[in-house]
Protein backbone atom coordinates (compact mmCIF):
# COMPACT_ATOMS: atom_id res chain seq x y z
CA UNK A 1 0.00 0.00 0.00
CA UNK A 2 1.34 3.46 -0.86
CA UNK A 3 1.89 6.10 1.79
CA UNK A 4 -0.93 8.17 0.31
CA UNK A 5 -3.35 5.23 0.49
CA UNK A 6 -2.29 4.53 4.06
CA UNK A 7 -2.91 8.14 5.03
CA UNK A 8 -6.33 8.02 3.37
CA UNK A 9 -7.36 4.89 5.24
CA UNK A 10 -6.05 6.32 8.53
CA UNK A 11 -7.95 9.56 8.01
CA UNK A 12 -11.15 7.67 7.27
CA UNK A 13 -10.83 5.57 10.42
CA UNK A 14 -10.14 8.65 12.54
CA UNK A 15 -13.02 10.62 11.12
CA UNK A 16 -15.45 7.74 11.61
CA UNK A 17 -14.35 7.50 15.24
CA UNK A 18 -14.97 11.22 15.69
CA UNK A 19 -18.42 10.90 14.16
CA UNK A 20 -19.25 8.09 16.56
CA UNK A 21 -18.34 10.35 19.47
CA UNK A 22 -20.57 13.14 18.27
CA UNK A 23 -17.62 15.30 17.19
CA UNK A 24 -17.78 16.89 13.77
CA UNK A 25 -14.74 16.17 11.65
CA UNK A 26 -13.78 17.68 8.31
CA UNK A 27 -13.58 16.38 4.76
CA UNK A 28 -10.51 14.48 3.64
CA UNK A 29 -8.40 16.86 1.56
CA UNK A 30 -5.03 16.20 -0.02
CA UNK A 31 -2.85 18.83 -1.66
CA UNK A 32 -1.61 18.66 -5.22
CA UNK A 33 -4.90 17.72 -6.88
CA UNK A 34 -4.75 14.05 -5.88
CA UNK A 35 -8.01 12.05 -5.77
CA UNK A 36 -9.94 12.66 -2.56
CA UNK A 37 -12.94 11.02 -0.90
CA UNK A 38 -15.44 12.77 1.36
CA UNK A 39 -15.94 10.73 4.52
CA UNK A 40 -17.13 13.41 6.96
CA UNK A 41 -19.02 15.35 8.18
CA UNK A 42 -22.17 13.25 8.13
CA UNK A 43 -25.06 15.78 8.05
CA UNK A 44 -28.74 15.11 7.51
CA UNK A 45 -28.38 15.62 3.74
CA UNK A 46 -25.91 12.75 3.29
CA UNK A 47 -25.89 8.97 3.33
CA UNK A 48 -22.94 6.95 4.53
CA UNK A 49 -21.80 4.19 2.17
CA UNK A 50 -19.15 1.59 2.87
CA UNK A 51 -16.62 0.50 0.25
CA UNK A 52 -13.26 -1.25 0.56
CA UNK A 53 -10.11 0.80 0.97
CA UNK A 54 -6.72 0.07 -0.64
CA UNK A 55 -5.91 -2.32 2.21
CA UNK A 56 -9.20 -4.21 1.84
CA UNK A 57 -10.74 -2.75 4.98
CA UNK A 58 -14.16 -1.12 5.13
CA UNK A 59 -14.05 2.60 4.49
CA UNK A 60 -16.95 5.07 4.89
CA UNK A 61 -17.83 7.55 2.16
CA UNK A 62 -20.54 10.17 2.60
CA UNK A 63 -22.73 11.14 -0.34
CA UNK A 64 -24.99 14.15 -0.81
CA UNK A 65 -28.51 12.87 -1.35
CA UNK A 66 -30.57 16.03 -1.79
CA UNK A 67 -34.18 14.89 -1.42
CA UNK A 68 -33.49 11.81 0.65
CA UNK A 69 -37.07 10.61 0.26
CA UNK A 70 -36.81 9.95 -3.48
CA UNK A 71 -34.57 6.96 -4.30
CA UNK A 72 -34.10 6.67 -8.06
CA UNK A 73 -32.67 3.60 -9.82
CA UNK A 74 -33.16 4.87 -13.40
CA UNK A 75 -32.71 8.14 -15.27
CA UNK A 76 -35.40 9.82 -17.36
CA UNK A 77 -34.95 11.95 -20.45
CA UNK A 78 -36.64 15.30 -21.16
CA UNK A 79 -40.30 15.38 -20.25
CA UNK A 80 -40.01 12.34 -18.00
CA UNK A 81 -39.69 9.89 -20.91
CA UNK A 82 -36.82 7.39 -21.33
CA UNK A 83 -33.56 8.77 -22.70
CA UNK A 84 -34.42 10.37 -26.04
CA UNK A 85 -31.18 9.23 -27.67
CA UNK A 86 -31.46 5.54 -26.84
CA UNK A 87 -35.07 5.02 -25.80
CA UNK A 88 -33.81 3.16 -22.75
CA UNK A 89 -33.46 3.91 -19.08
CA UNK A 90 -29.96 4.39 -17.77
CA UNK A 91 -28.67 2.66 -14.60
CA UNK A 92 -28.11 5.24 -11.91
CA UNK A 93 -27.03 5.31 -8.29
CA UNK A 94 -29.94 7.48 -7.12
CA UNK A 95 -28.20 10.83 -6.69
CA UNK A 96 -28.18 14.17 -8.48
CA UNK A 97 -30.64 16.37 -10.31
CA UNK A 98 -32.85 15.58 -13.29
CA UNK A 99 -33.84 12.10 -12.15
CA UNK A 100 -37.40 10.93 -11.63
CA UNK A 101 -39.27 7.80 -10.66
CA UNK A 102 -42.71 6.46 -11.49
CA UNK A 103 -45.21 6.70 -8.64
CA UNK A 104 -45.90 2.97 -8.97
CA UNK A 105 -42.26 1.91 -8.60
CA UNK A 106 -41.49 -0.11 -5.42
CA UNK A 107 -38.98 2.57 -4.35
CA UNK A 108 -41.47 5.43 -4.74
CA UNK A 109 -42.43 5.20 -1.06
CA UNK A 110 -39.15 6.96 -0.31
CA UNK A 111 -37.38 4.48 1.96
CA UNK A 112 -33.91 5.88 2.67
CA UNK A 113 -32.29 2.41 3.08
CA UNK A 114 -33.47 1.47 -0.43
CA UNK A 115 -31.72 4.53 -1.81
CA UNK A 116 -28.55 3.65 0.07
CA UNK A 117 -28.70 0.10 -1.28
CA UNK A 118 -28.97 1.38 -4.87
CA UNK A 119 -25.98 3.66 -4.36
CA UNK A 120 -23.95 0.89 -2.75
CA UNK A 121 -24.49 -1.57 -5.61
CA UNK A 122 -23.64 1.18 -8.13
CA UNK A 123 -20.14 1.04 -6.67
CA UNK A 124 -17.53 3.75 -6.11
CA UNK A 125 -17.61 6.76 -8.39
CA UNK A 126 -14.59 7.46 -10.63
CA UNK A 127 -12.89 9.85 -8.14
CA UNK A 128 -13.39 7.29 -5.37
CA UNK A 129 -11.93 4.51 -7.51
CA UNK A 130 -8.99 6.79 -8.30
CA UNK A 131 -8.45 7.11 -4.56
CA UNK A 132 -8.24 3.32 -4.27
CA UNK A 133 -11.78 2.39 -3.23
CA UNK A 134 -13.34 -0.82 -4.56
CA UNK A 135 -16.39 -2.99 -3.90
CA UNK A 136 -16.75 -6.72 -3.33
CA UNK A 137 -20.44 -6.73 -4.27
CA UNK A 138 -21.68 -7.96 -7.67
CA UNK A 139 -22.34 -5.05 -10.08
CA UNK A 140 -25.84 -6.32 -10.94
CA UNK A 141 -26.71 -7.14 -7.35
CA UNK A 142 -29.52 -4.60 -7.13
CA UNK A 143 -31.74 -6.74 -9.35
CA UNK A 144 -34.56 -8.28 -7.30
CA UNK A 145 -33.18 -6.60 -4.16
CA UNK A 146 -35.67 -5.65 -1.46
CA UNK A 147 -35.38 -3.73 1.80
CA UNK A 148 -37.65 -4.22 4.79
CA UNK A 149 -37.38 -2.04 7.86
CA UNK A 150 -39.74 -4.20 9.93
CA UNK A 151 -37.72 -7.41 10.01
CA UNK A 152 -37.78 -9.56 13.17
CA UNK A 153 -34.20 -8.53 14.03
CA UNK A 154 -34.20 -5.04 12.53
CA UNK A 155 -33.44 -4.37 8.87
CA UNK A 156 -33.94 -7.19 6.35
CA UNK A 157 -32.08 -7.06 3.03
CA UNK A 158 -33.14 -9.60 0.41
CA UNK A 159 -30.97 -9.99 -2.70
CA UNK A 160 -31.20 -12.18 -5.79
CA UNK A 161 -27.84 -13.93 -5.48
CA UNK A 162 -26.15 -16.37 -3.04
CA UNK A 163 -24.89 -14.71 0.13
CA UNK A 164 -23.27 -17.52 2.13
CA UNK A 165 -20.20 -17.45 -0.11
CA UNK A 166 -19.81 -13.66 0.00
CA UNK A 167 -16.42 -12.48 1.32
CA UNK A 168 -16.50 -10.76 4.73
CA UNK A 169 -15.82 -7.40 3.10
CA UNK A 170 -18.94 -7.65 0.94
CA UNK A 171 -21.10 -8.59 3.92
CA UNK A 172 -19.60 -5.70 5.87
CA UNK A 173 -20.43 -3.30 3.06
CA UNK A 174 -24.08 -4.35 3.16
CA UNK A 175 -24.42 -4.45 6.93
CA UNK A 176 -22.67 -1.15 7.68
CA UNK A 177 -24.27 0.81 4.85
CA UNK A 178 -27.73 -0.43 5.77
CA UNK A 179 -27.19 0.06 9.50
CA UNK A 180 -26.25 3.72 9.05
CA UNK A 181 -29.06 4.32 6.54
CA UNK A 182 -31.63 3.14 9.07
CA UNK A 183 -30.10 4.67 12.19
CA UNK A 184 -27.52 7.46 12.24
CA UNK A 185 -25.85 5.79 15.21
CA UNK A 186 -25.15 2.74 13.03
CA UNK A 187 -26.41 0.35 15.71
CA UNK A 188 -29.30 -1.15 13.72
CA UNK A 189 -29.10 -4.91 13.22
CA UNK A 190 -29.18 -6.16 9.63
CA UNK A 191 -30.14 -9.55 8.21
CA UNK A 192 -28.96 -10.36 4.68
CA UNK A 193 -30.97 -13.00 2.79
CA UNK A 194 -30.09 -14.45 -0.61
CA UNK A 195 -31.01 -17.33 -2.88
CA UNK A 196 -29.14 -19.76 -0.63
CA UNK A 197 -30.59 -18.68 2.71
CA UNK A 198 -29.91 -16.02 5.32
CA UNK A 199 -26.86 -14.83 7.20
CA UNK A 200 -27.15 -14.28 10.96
CA UNK A 201 -28.41 -10.84 11.95
CA UNK A 202 -25.45 -8.60 12.70
CA UNK A 203 -24.52 -4.98 13.33
CA UNK A 204 -21.74 -2.80 11.96
CA UNK A 205 -18.57 -3.47 13.94
CA UNK A 206 -16.21 -1.05 12.20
Amino acid sequence: MTRRAARLALCAAGLLALAGCGIRGSDVVEAGGAPTVVVAPFPESRLLLYFLGPDGRLMPVSRDVGRIGVPVPTRSGPGGDPDAATGETVPFDGFGQGYEIDAGHPYAAGIAPAKALAALFAGPRPPERAAGLTTALPPDGLRAAQVRTDGPDGLLIRVGFPVRSLPPGAVGQLVCTMAFSADRSGTARVTVTGTDGSLPASSCEV
